[in-house]
Order: C-alpha cells, then structure tokens, then sequence
C-alpha cells in the first residue's frame, strides 16, 4: 500500500497550517527575548547618555572648585575709552586712581643723507648698539639694497632699515629702533666707513678709556649681612679689619659697608681687586636707591683673574649707588686689595647725521606721582597686581578704574547651572511613570498576540521612562535636589551659604509649585552679577571652601556634586559601567538562548510534520481497510 505524502489528503485537515501554529507558539519564548534584547540595548543608550551627563557636570563642578576658577578676575580700563587696557590679578586691589599720560614711549628714527642708487660700498663691518644689546654686522659689499639685508639678517632685533629713493639717481637711508625710550636709542661703531659711504653716520671717532673711580667703604659703620646664612658675622672677633694693604674679610662673614652716594651710569661695573687666594666664586652685591627706598641686589661672581666683576649697571642704572655687600664662604680670608666703579665710555663711536625723531620714555602720573618707563606696553611693575598698556596722551587727567570683571565668573556659573538642569530633566524623563498604565503578565486569551509578557506591559512601557523605577538614577535626582537646597559653611565675613544668597533658586517666590518641585535651577542674573562684582571671594567659598584650614577644599555645593557623581562614572566599577555590563551581558545570554531555540524549532517543526505524516499513513491504512472490508462483504451478501 503506497504512503500518504499529501498533507491532509486522508484527513480534510490542513495539516501544513497546523503544524505553522503549532511552532509559532512554540516560538513565543524568542519573541520574548528580543523584546528584552531591544529593551536593554535602548537601556544601554539611556546609560550611556546619563554617563555623558554626569560626566559635563562634573567638569563643570570641577572648573567651579579649581583654585585658577575666574570669580576674582579683575580688568582695567580708563574713564576716557582708548586711553589705556590692561589686566589684573586677584592681588590687584579694586578702585579708582587719578591717571594722566603727558608723554608717549617712540622710537628712534634717523636718515641719512642722498647717495648715489647705484653706490658700491666695499666690504668691512660695523656695530649698532641699542640700551644692553650690541650685534656686530659683517658686510660682504654691495650696494644700498645688500647694506639694508645684512642689517636684516644681523641686527634684525635692534633696528629697521628702509631706502627711501628720491629721485632716479638718488637715494636716503633711513633706520629706526625695533624697541621704544631714550636708552633704547641707536648707536653706532663705523671703523670701516661703511655706514658713512651708506650717507648715515659721520667720522669714526677713537674709542675713549673707562672712567674709574675708586671707592671709599666705611668698615666701622659695616652691617651684618644674611646671618642665618653667615653665621660668624655677628661674632664680635670676626668684624671686617681694615689693614694697610686693604680690607680683609674673614671666613663665613658677610658685611654691607656703606659708601658715599656715587650715579651708576648705564653699563657701569664694580670692580673688585683681590691680594693672594681667593674662591674661584665669591657672593658679591650693591645697595642703591630706588623710589624713595634702598634696594639690594646680591649675586654670585666668577673670579677673572684677581678681580671680581658685578654688573651694577644692569640693575641699577641712572640709580645711587650707597652700599657694597663684601662675604667669604671660604675657610680662609679673603683679602680685598679695591673696590672701583668703572663706567665705559657710551659705545657709539660715529654720530648719525640726521635724527628724525629722539627716542623718548613714556610719562604717566597716577595719583600725581610722575613714572617713566621705557614702554607703552606690558607695564607690569607699577601698580600691584596689574598690567596695562598705553596708547595716547590725555589732555586732562582720566580715572584708571580697577574693579571685578563678573563675565567670566558668570558665564561659569551658568554652564554650571545648564549641565545641572541637563542631567536632572533627563533623569526625571527616563524615570517617569505612566500613572493611568497598568502592569501585567497574565496570559492572552488570543493566540495570535499571546507572548510571555503581556502587551499591556511593554505598552506600558514605551508611555513610561525607560528607567522607570530605577533607584541608581531615583537616588541621583535626590541627592542633585539635597545638595542645591542645602546650607554650607561661609569660611569667610559676609560669605555665603546657599545658592539663594548669590541668586540661583528652583524659582521666584510665587513660581508654581509644580515647576519649583522639578527642581530645575534658575539664575536671577542681577543678583549674581552684584555678588561676583562685591564679593567674589565668597562665591568661589560657596562652591569649594576649606574650613579646617588643611589646604583641602572640603566643603562646598561643587565638593559636594563631585562626590555625588564619582560613583556613577568610575571607569572599572562605576554605577553605569555596571549596569551596562549587566544589560549587554543579559543581550548575550537571550541571544544564545535564541540561538539554541532556534535549533530546537527545526527538530520540533520536522518531528511534528512526521507525526502528522504517520497519522496521514494511519488514517489512510485505516480507510482502505474499511473500503475492503466493506466491498468483501457486500459481495458475500449478494452471492447468497
């Protein structure tokens, strides 16, 4: 009897669509884990956002707590606009000051006379000098255009050169100094002619001798110098002894020896002569006057020869020299034969023979105190804490205005604030809770939509924040709220000590009360910028403070909010790191568990196609023999 292999040919039934139902149903837990799957990996996104905003907060804290944070920034301006600009430090005290500028820094500019354009000067060189700076420049020869490239190349850093030609036949050098005031003026060392051809300077002139004056130190009216350093000084036995061959200096002593008042010009030196054995460095310095007070300057010298050179004119040029600071650090004494100020002569040995414009220094008052200075710009040393520039003259005094530049405070503030507003409306979105929505996991009635989770909880779900119910981020929410709502310490008078007080709230008095609970922060910008502008010091204390005085900011609403968020972004074992790890650990899982269900439908689906096969065979056998039977005995019956 041939088998049956048509489905449900012997029964009537659709077997092929039975058995289609049947591993449909049997499929129900694959649907289930790739709507896990499609849950985690958007919870894996959400965790990665929270991560990115927790992160933005924190940089944000931390700038807030740094000890560079720009609260205390100060700016300088002047009453009358383009008159100066500057910046100032912390240190810079705020105020106003009386400031008039009478005369500007310039540069020194000179020509020279109509030469031939087509002039050849032969090669040679000569020397430019401007205030400390000398450059030697070595000219190949050439003409006008070569004298100005090889002044470029060599002496770039103290002069400009420019060839202004008159008309076709002839043609002016002209020079300027690269730097501004009188001691920057340009001179010049022609020995070869060379600049003379060029039309600029006059005759070489011989080099005068040094200037030297001896000076007299009064032993008996010696002071102690550095005696924490030189511990002999003060020992009543080991005073500077004045002998016939000069002054002897005993082991570890040190001494400031008065002098009568003497100028120090530019490039001056001490010299100082020693008798026998002598360190081959000996600590030596100079007191001089400087506005009004003395000032020292003390510094190790390298022995040349038997003398010992200090450069006075580099830190107190045009001052009064008063005292020389004698020490010995050796173990035996140091006998000093002279001390003798030595002025060069001025080097420039050849003088320009058209001076367009002298170089001049800049006269400013403030406060009715006349200062010079060399230059209009980076003028660092006259007030404390501010530097400025200066960029004309007032024809009436101005006011200099000092004061707290609020901005960058401000603006600080308020990317705080948004990061802060950023990360708590997120966390409220992706943890709310659809409060009409019911939650269930009973089975449905109809096959065709029936899963393992009902509908009516994923449905649920998507209405819901994704996060609904989780307490990492509930916890976070709470904590933000805590720490913007609560009291701190104020370290210093008239500090702060909630974020009210500087003008940073949940919202005005009369907000509703809904938006209040949100808890989303708002700035009432005028009462900020007046706290920045009159007590900064206090804002900056508000977000980071120290009251232990241990040098460690312990306190603060940025302390505070950085250890809050420490946790959640730990790189090995923080909160989202952990919980991302979880999610895609559960992926994996569900997707091994569809892979080997998957397998399973296959064996399932052919043993239920073979089962039905058998019953199709069974069914048939079945009808065959009844049609058998049947036809047998309708025969018997009628052969009777």
């Amino acid at each position: 009897m041939p088998a049956y292999t048509m489905p449900g040919l012997m029964t009537g039934q659709n077997t092929n669509d039975i058995v289609k139902k049947l591993v449909e149903l049997e499929r129900r837990p694959i649907k289930r884990w790739e709507t896990e799957n499609e849950y985690s990996k958007a919870q894996v996104q959400i965790w990665g956002e929270v991560k990115n905003l927790t992160t933005n907060l924190q940089t944000k804290s931390r700038a807030l707590v740094s000890f560079t944070a720009p609260f205390a920034t100060k700016s300088v301006s002047s009453s009358e606009e383009g008159v100066i600009t500057g910046e100032a430090s912390r240190a810079a005290k705020s105020g106003n000051r009386a400031l008039e500028i009478t005369e500007m820094a310039s540069k020194h500019q000179l020509s020279g006379v109509a030469v031939d354009t087509d002039i050849r000067i032969p090669e040679g060189s000569f020397t430019i000098y401007s205030g400390k700076s000398k450059e030697t420049v070595t000219f190949p020869g050439g003409g006008l255009s070569e004298l100005t490239n090889a002044i470029k190349n060599m002496a770039g850093g103290l002069a400009e050169t420019s060839i202004i030609k008159i008309d076709k036949d002839s043609s002016i050098l002209t020079v300027t100094s690269v730097k501004t005031g009188k001691k920057n003026e340009l001179q010049f060392s022609d020995p070869n002619g060379i600049l003379k051809l060029a039309g600029l300077v006059g005759e070489n002139q011989a080099t005068s001798e040094d200037t030297k004056q001896l000076l007299s130190l009064d032993t008996l009216k010696s002071k102690v110098w550095e005696p924490t350093k030189f511990k002999k000084s003060e020992t009543e036995t080991e005073k500077l002894v004045q002998t016939e061959e000069g002054i002897s200096i005993k082991p570890d002593t040190a001494f400031a020896v008065p002098i009568a008042v003497t100028e120090i010009k530019e490039r001056a030196f001490v010299e100082v002569e020693i008798l026998g054995e002598a360190p081959a460095v000996m600590e030596l310095g100079i007191g001089f006057e400087k506005e009004g007070s003395v000032r020292n300057k003390f510094l190790p010298i390298t022995k040349t020869e038997s003398k010992y050179i200090f450069p006075a004119g580099d830190y107190a040029s045009d001052k009064n020299l008063t005292t020389i600071i004698l020490s010995n650090a050796a173990t035996t004494p140091v006998l000093i034969k002279s001390v003798t100020l030595v002025t060069p002569p001025a080097p420039g040995t050849a003088e320009p023979l058209k001076v367009l414009q002298e170089g001049k220094d800049l006269k400013i008052k403030i406060d009715g105190v006349e200062i010079t200075r060399e230059t209009n710009d980076s003028i660092a040393d006259v007030l404390e804490g501010i530097s400025f520039n200066v960029h004309k003259v007032t024809e009436k005094p101005v006011t200099l205005k000092i004061h707290v530049d609020h901005a960058k405070g401000s603006l600080l503030i308020k990317e705080w604030v948004d990061a802060y507003n950023e990360l708590m409306k997120f966390s409220k979105e992706v943890t709310s809770v659809e409060k009409n929505g019911k939650i269930s996991d009973k089975k449905e009635s109809d096959d065709s939509k029936s899963a393992d989770i009902s509908r009516d909880f994923w449905d649920n779900k998507s209405k819901s924040g994704i996060l609904a119910g989780e307490n990492a981020i509930l916890r976070l929410i709470a904590s933000l709220k805590t720490t913007a709502n609560s009291y701190y310490p104020a370290t210093k008078e008239n500090g702060f000590r909630v974020l009210t007080d500087i003008g940073i709230s949940t919202g005005a008095v009369g907000s509703n009360w809904e938006k209040i609970q949100d808890g989303l922060l708002q700035i009432d910008q005028e009462r900020l910028i007046a706290v920045l502008s009159e007590n900064p010091d206090g804002v900056r204390d508000l977000f980071a403070s120290d009251p232990n005085n241990d040098a460690k900011m312990e306190e603060g609403v940025g302390i505070r909010l950085l250890e809050i968020l420490k946790p959640y972004n730990q790189y090995a074992s923080g909160i989202v790191t952990s919980k991302v790890k979880l999610l895609e650990e559960s992926v994996a899982g569900n997707n091994k568990k569809i892979k080997e269900h998957e397998s399973h439908l296959i064996s399932f689906e052919a043993k239920l196609k073979q089962r039905f096969l058998y019953m199709e065979q069974g069914v048939g056998k079945n009808k065959s023999v009844g049609n058998y039977l049947q036809n047998n005995m309708f025969r018997g019956n009628g052969g009777e």
